[in-house]
């Protein structure tokens, strides 16, 4: 099935012209589904477009909608499709009412429901109403604009997830789905560093350029030709780097003691480290560092990244000119060679209308945020996530900014989850262990490839076992065995670059290169429980950070220089984000009287929000995106479900499992039948 693509017979149709929808179209051809369009392609395109249509049927007249989807099995559409087909007397409801098989992702800039459900929108003015651009740059300096289109790979990523799994309960027996992703919804689930600040101390978070808010030293450094970033987590990390620079004295430094002090003086790391690199080429520092295992990189423009071996090694550019190539490295997964006993609970029927991956169970070892980014949007469609810990607990539990002495990134990436702590080097717990994985569905991981070989965690170890689906996520793959964290991700990707529309190398506020592959992760994996689900073969999943971080920047592999920023002018009442690099007419009213003029000669506009705002506004609150959890007598705020279906209920978003500790599997849930 992989050799033509696990969605070989799928045929999708797609009504839409908007960027998420036409992504999502690409994703969906190139994992083998029949993608016919129903619009006519602009008459000039660039060469990203070209390639972004390239792998579709001939485009279909909109008169052909309603006889295409008799036999379709995914509609794909955005505002302006939705619209289209409803003019054909095809909205929503009778869409579901004719179709109940058909799996629908409507994608847009706000979803179907809310103030702000007809608006328009673009990249730039959703990161400006998501508090994203505010919190970009350096601390003292104004917010630094963005033209990386965090907004639009998120809400594709979240309809290929969707839409696949839609699949998988369709198997089950649930029936079709209607899903609405709204493009602000998916941002909003980047967010999660930047929360703390805001429910802790009800302030915006402050800017940081290049440093991490939770680990230092955490930054971009100075060196004799160009910079390079070096990003430390945790003590045993710290004290390799420590020891690299010749600097074991700083081990025993009080000021740097821990986390949280070390977090205390970045500024004096930071000093003590740049003088180090000052006086070294940036390749010497990056060969030295990593050879302690320490994350560095140099910081990559698009260019270079387009024409570079690892971008052409993991199929994101292809054949003499570099054209872009899909991340399906990632989402295609290795197959066994024949047939694995069933286990877990995959081929248990769902009632309609029911979460597709209801039951489904699934064993998640990992930490910090890409692999529990991941577990945590598998449980939003109804997975029993079960989080394994070694005794001490995930790392993330220990980082900065604590609620009830756990780190607060921890609430974040784990709600909705069961947890269980195992010592796997002890007996009864490896048996213990043993028996959580001849009855999961899916493992899903993102530790390194030398630790999961110590612990038997790797694809082979596993899959000469069980029948199940093993996802990792890593840097770049188990192959490299290297331990990239985002911010170097976001350097070596072009994503830095980027930021700021000028090649200043400043990172993204929020952990979007770990996000993304999260989201990566989550998609590969309900590809694999797809094919396991329908050939019976065990499946193996090889998910890199680099390859989600590349794809989100292959847009702007064709331009000849700086991508246009977009502006932010001052009003007496607040600050507009105007998506244009040409001057406006001088206004001196307040900040809606900017947007109206803007408006008014065709140019996009919003309001510059700082996340307390944002948090509160109506549309955020519409949608319940922003969700309050009281946690150790604190209120937490945690990212809602984005995944939204207007045909099931979302399972409820349960607090984090800060104090569980049941290493069993939840019992079935009985089908209507069964009661």
């Amino acid at each position: 099935m992989t050799a033509a693509g696990p969605l070989q017979g799928t045929d999708v149709l797609l009504a839409g012209r908007g960027t998420s929808a036409v992504l999502l179209g690409r994703l969906l051809a190139d994992l083998g589904a029949r993608v016919v369009p129903l619009h006519q392609p602009p008459d000039r395109c660039g060469p990203f477009t070209q390639w972004l249509r390239s792998a579709a049927e001939p485009v279909a007249d909109w008169d052909r909608a309603p006889q295409l989807l008799e036999r379709a099995d995914v509609l794909v559409c955005d505002r302006e499709g939705d619209a289209r087909l409803t003019d054909l007397g095809l909205n929503p409801g009778e869409l579901l009412r004719r179709h109940p098989d058909l799996i629908t992702v409507r994608l847009s800039a706000f979803g179907l429901t809310g103030p702000l459900r007809n608006a328009p929108a673009t990249e730039a003015t959703l990161q400006a109403l998501a508090g994203l651009t505010a919190a970009t740059g350096a601390e003292g300096d104004p917010p630094v604009t963005s033209v990386v289109g965090l907004a639009s790979r998120t809400a594709c990523l979240s309809g290929l997830i969707g839409v696949v799994a839609g699949l998988v309960g369709r198997e089950r027996g649930g029936g079709g789905d209607y899903l609405d992703i709204a493009e602000l919804d998916s941002l909003l689930t980047l967010a999660g560093t930047l929360l703390p600040s805001v429910a802790l101390t009800g302030r915006p978070p402050r800017r940081t350029g290049n440093r991490h808010g939770m680990a230092a030293p955490w930054n971009s450094y100075t060196c004799l030709d160009s910079p390079v970033v070096i990003c430390t987590m945790g003590d045993p990390m710290w004290q390799r780097l420590a020891d690299a620079t010749g600097r074991r004295d700083l081990i025993d430094d009080p000021r740097f003691a821990d986390t949280a002090a070390r977090v205390r003086h970045a500024d004096e790391l930071d000093k003590l480290l740049g003088e180090w690199t000052a006086v070294r080429r940036a390749a010497d520092v990056v060969a030295r560092l990593r050879a302690s295992a320490i994350p560095c990189a140099q910081i990559a423009a698009p260019d270079e990244v387009r024409h570079g071996s690892a971008a052409r090694r993991r199929g994101l550019a292809t054949g003499p000119s570099a054209t872009p190539g899909s991340p399906l490295r990632s989402l295609v997964p290795e197959v066994t060679a024949a047939p694995m006993p069933r286990q877990g609970r995959l081929w248990e029927r769902v009632p309609r209308g029911g979460p597709p991956l209801r039951g489904v169970r699934l064993l998640e070892i990992g930490s910090y945020t890409a692999g529990p980014h991941a577990g945590r949007l598998l449980a939003q469609l109804g997975a029993d996530v079960l989080k394994v810990e070694p005794p001490h607990g995930e790392g993330s539990r220990r980082l900065a900014q604590q609620v009830g002495g756990i780190g607060y990134l921890y609430y974040v990436n784990n709600a909705g989850k069961r947890s269980c702590r195992l010592d796997l080097s002890d007996a009864g717990d490896r048996n213990r262990f043993d028996r959580l994985l001849a009855d999961c569905d899916i493992v899903l991981t993102n530790l390194a490839s030398d630790t999961l070989a110590a612990q038997g965690l790797t694809p082979g170890q596993v899959l000469s076992r069980h029948g199940t689906v093993h996802c990792t996520v890593t840097g770049h793959g188990l192959a490299a065995a290297d331990r990239s964290v985002d911010t170097v991700i976001q350097a070596e990707s072009g994503i830095m670059h980027l930021v700021g529309g000028h090649g200043t190398g400043v990172r993204t506020p929020v952990s979007s290169a770990d996000v993304l592959g999260a989201y990566l992760a989550a998609a590969a994996t309900v590809v694999s429980t797809y094919v396991r689900l329908r050939t019976g073969r065990g499946c193996a999943a090889d998910v890199a950070l680099f390859d989600s971080a590349v794809w989100t920047t292959q847009d702007r592999w064709y331009d000849d220089g700086p991508a246009p920023a977009p502006q932010l002018i001052d009003a007496p009442d607040g600050t507009v984000l105007v998506d244009t690099d040409h001057p406006l007419p001088r206004t001196d009213g307040p900040v809606t009287a900017v947007i109206d003029a803007a408006n008014a000669l065709g140019v996009p506009a919003a309001p510059l929000h700082d996340l307390t705002r944002a948090v509160r506004h109506p549309q955020v609150r519409a949608r319940r995106m922003v969700l309050t959890h009281n946690c150790a007598d604190t209120t937490v705020l945690v990212t809602g479900d984005h995944l939204r279906s207007l045909l099931r209920e979302s399972p409820p978003l349960a607090c984090a499992p800060i104090d569980q500790n049941d290493p069993t599997w939840l019992p079935p849930v009985p089908t209507e039948g069964q009661r």
